[in-house]
Order: structure tokens, then C-alpha cells, then sequence
């Protein structure tokens, strides 16, 4: 009987962030931060002609003060501050001075609700052209202004700010939040006013682009109104821009157990039925990233009553939207982590949604489909819906898909799960296992450069499938004969799991006596590999070489008569005289019995 290892279902875990966990894997990065630039955040929009209009009539209002030294010192500022619009509005590119600013703290910080429109406007003017990075004397005038009782105050420092957010270096960012933006942009949510409402979203939007605010903006606060401008009575931007400042929070594992307890799960569930394909995106990807944990995904599947998230995201695989359908299948593998989930997915008509994208014209579509497709096969019962519905001629080609390991890993990996379930005469009737070789052969021609996830699922495929007879005389038959060679060189690889699964080749190749001179007597020889591995101190590659000295064991007498006179048949010896139980001590006693037998 064949040791256990490369017959187990290869795994994957959810996709979410660059960590491991045990049992399905994570993909290296998160998807990317959702930008407002992206999203066409809706802003308010000011054109320079009406601003200029706009400060002249202030300062004429203002000029109606009854205390002199203010009024001198506010017209001094407006006076300036219109002369910066005349001369240099037409300019590429903006400064921020000590006078202006000091122009700007007297308009912004005065009680004349006119004068802080005229900062207000003068910021946004600057917002858009400034050269050199916020400071924190810059931004607590804007700030001020953002709490302001004036809506139209409010609207347009919302916007100044959001600009220097979103335009500026990536450092503004974080400049902003320490500067205390946080708090008044967090009361803004509130507004009755929707332009209000959608900048507050899309500076936070923006802020939470960067990985050290996230944190800072869950703590301001922000998550549940942020889930409350997700309701039908929000306006379409302020909604977009709501569930992308929720998604771009959802990069944090703190604050993805903030959302849930939230109620985030159900809010983006609602929203998988919008019309609008931005948050249709915007809500696929943050059910994805919550999927990364069990607990989140048991709640997830819990809404509804289990099957209602998984029929909206297998219809968006089904649409028209390539960017939704990548993020549906995200999170349709991420789901397909557990194993009730796996064959549920399949029976709501996941397969006739995910298999077609295989075939997708975008790379990251197809990593998507094929990493779903793989979660999805290790399920006992998946094995022949799988099969049937054609997905192993896609798999043939994805093995060997152009610059895209993680997609050629991925379809290794599910060609080896259905060879695990006895799925192995469509698997090579498909042109799969001939796929499978090539690849470990063109791996194997640099194999210390080449990836070792990749060796790993593509020798772990071929050992599984070598356990069938048809398939080893197939095997014999490649490449001219030579594709043994192959797989006895990569048990010399630096990597132990690719070695183990090479060694399961060569040890299934060595159940047929027929086989047994050109695997021990050519070059490169089992032999070789064999010693190694005996003499070393890895446990489970020392129990596959005694299993595939036993096979060896029970050939032809010339078989017998070359392990007898070999080094390696006295460690053999050594690790029959073992603990009766264990598997290495029984297989080394049945190799030592059959060389016994007629000498």
C-alpha cells in the first residue's frame, strides 16, 4: 500500500490578507484600496469664474461690520487673497505662503459666515494646483471650516480638503488625519445636504487608502454611518462612495470584526442586488475580504437563510461585468473554504457560472474562477460535476497559462484534487496528464529557479495518477521514454515535498517489474535517491524510498540480485529491527522477506 501524502486534496486558503492560516489558503495581497478618483466620487465642483465673483460679493458684504479693526484686518485678507485669484489662478501650480496662509486663518476663523465662504473657496482653489506637501499649520483653517454653519462652507472645504487628500502625496493622507480631520468629517456623514454627504464619503474614501488610517478611521467612529449612506434613500454617489470607504476599511483585520458587529454582513449582502455595477464591486470585494474568516463566513452564509448570498454571487458571475464577476469569484472561493459550502455551490449551478470564465480574457478573472474551481474540488462529492461540465479542457491549458504561475498552480492543484477522487481516465483522456508533464519537465530544467508551489501540485498530480497501471505505461511512453528521467532527477530538488512526490512516481513506475531495469540500472539511477533518502533524517522521504525498495523487492531475480549486493539494502536491514507498527518497519520486513525468497 502507497504511504499517504500526495493522495491528500490540495488546499487553498481565502483570499483576504498576506497571512496563512490553516487549512485553505490566502492569496498574497488584497485587493487593491478603492480611490475616488475610481469611483467618480461626487464632489462639489466650483468653476473659477464664479469664485472670484463670489469673493467680491463677500467682501462687500463684509464691509458692513460695526467693529472697524476686524473689518480692516478681514478686507486686508479678501483684498489679497482676490489678487492671488487675479494673477495667479491661471498658473499650473499653486503655493502656500506665510502671508496667504495667515490671510486664509483670519477669513476662516471670523464669524462672517461670507468671509469663511471666501477661504473656503480660496482653499479649494489652492487644493487643486498645490506643489508642496500639507503641514499641519495649513490644514486647522480647513478643518475649522468643515464644522462651519454654513452649508456651502461645508460643501466646499469638504472638497478642498478631499483634493489635498487625494492629489498630493501619499504622506497628505496621514498629515490630514493627525491634523484632527477625522471627527468633523465623521459628523459631516450626517448631513441633511447630499453634496456634504458624498465629499465627507470620498475624503474618507481616500484617507482610507492608507494603511495607518484605516485603523484611525474606524476608531473616529465612522463605520455606522458609513453603513447608514448605504440605504436606498442616500443618493447613487453618496452610496458609491459610502460602500467604497467600507470596502477600503475591510483591509484590516480589526476592522473587519468591527464591520460585523456593525451589521456590515447584511448591508453588503443587500447591496450584491443593486443595479449600480460600482457598488456591485465595491460590495462583492468587501463580502470577499470578510470571508477571510471562519467565524465571518458561518455569519455570511447564516443571512438569509445559507443560500441567498451564494445565488447573488453566482449570478454575477453570470453577468456582464468582468470586474464584478472577478470579485464574485473571490468570494465564492473564499466561501468554498468550507467544506458545507462546497458542494452547496455546486448544487445552486455554481460550475455552469464558474467554468466558462476560465476561458476569460482577463488574467485576474481567471486566477479568480480557477481558484474557486480548486476550493470548490475538494469536495468527495464535486468530483464528477466537476468533470462533467468540460472544466479539465480548460484545466490542460491553464497548467501551462503564459507568466501566470499562481493560475498554473491553481489548475495543478484541482487536477490533483479530482485524481485523488479515482477521476484519473478523464483526467488523461482530457490531455491533462500530458500537460501536467510537459510542465514538470520545462520546471525541471531549472527547477532552483523555478516556483516550488508550482513543482509541488504538478509532480503531486502525476504521483496520484501514476497509481493507475495505464497511466504508468503512458508515463514510460512520454517524451521518447525519457520522462522518468524527469521525475528521478527532481528527487534531488531543494524542495522535500517535490522530492516526496517524484518519489511517489518512480515508486508507483516500480510496481511493474518491466520497468524495474531502466529505473535502477540508466542514468540518473533510483539508486541514487534511494541512499539519500534512507540514510537521512526525513521521516516521511525515508518511508517512501522503503516502500519503493519493497516494490523493487518483489521483481525479477536480476532485480533482487542488484539490491542485495547494494549499500542500501543494510539500512533496510537496520529499519526492520524497528517498532513492529509503524509502516517503515513492516514495509523494510516485507522488502528483506522477498530478497529471502529463492537465494
Amino acid at each position: 500500500r502507497p504511504p499517504q501524502g500526495w493522495q491528500w486534496a490540495s488546499k487553498l486558503r481565502p483570499t483576504g490578507t498576506a497571512q496563512r492560516a490553516q487549512g485553505n489558503l490566502l492569496a498574497e495581497s488584497l485587493r487593491p484600496s478603492i480611490h475616488p478618483s475610481v469611483m467618480g466620487a461626487c464632489f462639489a465642483r466650483v468653476f473659477a469664474s464664479e469664485r472670484r465673483q463670489m469673493m467680491e460679493s463677500e467682501m462687500m458684504v463684509a464691509s458692513s461690520t460695526t467693529e472697524p479693526l476686524l473689518r480692516e484686518t478681514e478686507r486686508e485678507a479678501v483684498t489679497s487673497l482676490l489678487r492671488f485669484m487675479d494673477q495667479e489662478s491661471q498658473n499650473d501650480q499653486h503655493s502656500m505662503t506665510e502671508e496667504r496662509l495667515r490671510h486664509l486663518c483670519t477669513l476662516s476663523y471670523s464669524e462672517n459666515v461670507e468671509l469663511q465662504r471666501s477661504s473656503a473657496l480660496c482653499f479649494y482653489e489652492i487644493s487643486e494646483k498645490l506643489v508642496e506637501p500639507v503641514t499641519m499649520e495649513m490644514l486647522k483653517p480647513l478643518i475649522h471650516l468643515l464644522l462651519s454653519p454654513d452649508i456651502d462652507v461645508q460643501k466646499t472645504s469638504s472638497l478642498a480638503l478631499s483634493n489635498l487628500a487625494l492629489h498630493g502625496p501619499v504622506d497628505n493622507k496621514l498629515v490630514v488625519v493627525k491634523a484632527g480631520a477625522l471627527q468633523p468629517l465623521v459628523i459631516l456623514l450626517s448631513s441633511e445636504d447630499k453634496e456634504v454627504q458624498c465629499n465627507a464619503c470620498g475624503c474618507i474614501t481616500t484617507l482610507a487608502t492608507l494603511e495607518s488610517n484605516k485603523v484611525e478611521i474606524v476608531k473616529s467612529g465612522a463605520i455606522p454611518p458609513l453603513l447608514v449612506l448605504t440605504s436606498s434613500s442616500s443618493t447613487a454617489q453618496v452610496k458609491r462612495n459610502a460602500t467604497g470607504a467600507l470596502l477600503n476599511l475591510t483591509h484590516i483585520e480589526n476592522n473587519r470584526q468591527r464591520l460585523v458587529e456593525a451589521g456590515a454582513i447584511a448591508v453588503f449582502t443587500r447591496l450584491l442586488g443593486s443595479q449600480d455595477s460600482e457598488i456591485l464591486f465595491y460590495s462583492t470585494a468587501a463580502l470577499s475580504n470578510l470571508a477571510v474568516n471562519v467565524d465571518h463566513r458561518r455569519e455570511i452564509m447564516a443571512n438569509g437563510g445559507g443560500d441567498k448570498v451564494l445565488r447573488h454571487l453566482i449570478s454575477l458571475m453570470s453577468g456582464a461585468i468582468e470586474k464584478v464577476q472577478c470579485q464574485a469569484c473571490l468570494a465564492v472561493r473564499n466561501l468554498a473554504s468550507d467544506s458545507d459550502n462546497q458542494q452547496l455551490i455546486v448544487r445552486l449551478g455554481g460550475l455552469r457560472a464558474l467554468v466558462p470564465l476560465l476561458a476569460s480574457g482577463d488574467v485576474e478573472t481567471v486566477n479568480a474562477a480557477v481558484a474557486a474551481l480548486r476550493n470548490i474540488s475538494i469536495c468527495k462529492g464535486n468530483e464528477v460535476p466537476i468533470v462533467e461540465s468540460g472544466a479539465l479542457h480548460q484545466l490542460k491549458k491553464l497548467v501551462s497559462f503564459p507568466n501566470q504561475i499562481e493560475i498554473q498552480c491553481h489548475s495543478a492543484g484541482t487536477i490533483r484534487n479530482l485524481a485523488a477522487e479515482d477521476q484519473t481516465m478523464p483526467i488523461v483522456e482530457s490531455g491533462c496528464l500530458d500537460a501536467l508533464a510537459e510542465r514538470l519537465c520545462e520546471l525541471g530544467t531549472s527547477p532552483q529557479t523555478a516556483s516550488d508551489e508550482m513543482l509541488t501540485e504538478v509532480s503531486g498530480a502525476i504521483a496520484i495518477l501514476a497509481g493507475q497501471s495505464f497511466v504508468r505505461k503512458k508515463i514510460m511512453a512520454l517524451f521518447d521514454g525519457n520522462f522518468y528521467r524527469t521525475a528521478l532527477s527532481l528527487t534531488n530538488s531543494s524542495y522535500i515535498e517535490v522530492q516526496y512526490n517524484c518519489a511517489g512516481i518512480i515508486g508507483h513506475l516500480a510496481i511493474d517489474e518491466e520497468y524495474h531495469s531502466l529505473l535502477l540500472e540508466g542514468r540518473p539511477s533510483a539508486m541514487d535517491y534511494l541512499s539519500h533518502f534512507l540514510l537521512g533524517r526525513e521521516g516521511k522521504l525515508c518511508l517512501i524510498a522503503v516502500w519503493t525498495v519493497s516494490h523493487f523487492s518483489a521483481g525479477s531475480e536480476k532485480t533482487k540480485s542488484l539490491l542485495r549486493g547494494s549499500e542500501l539494502m543494510s539500512r533496510v536491514a537496520e529499519l526492520s529491527k524497528g517498532d513492529e507498527t509503524s509502516d517503515t518497519t513492516q514495509l523494510a520486513q516485507a522488502a528483506i522477506s522477498n530478497l529471502k525468497e529463492m537465494h
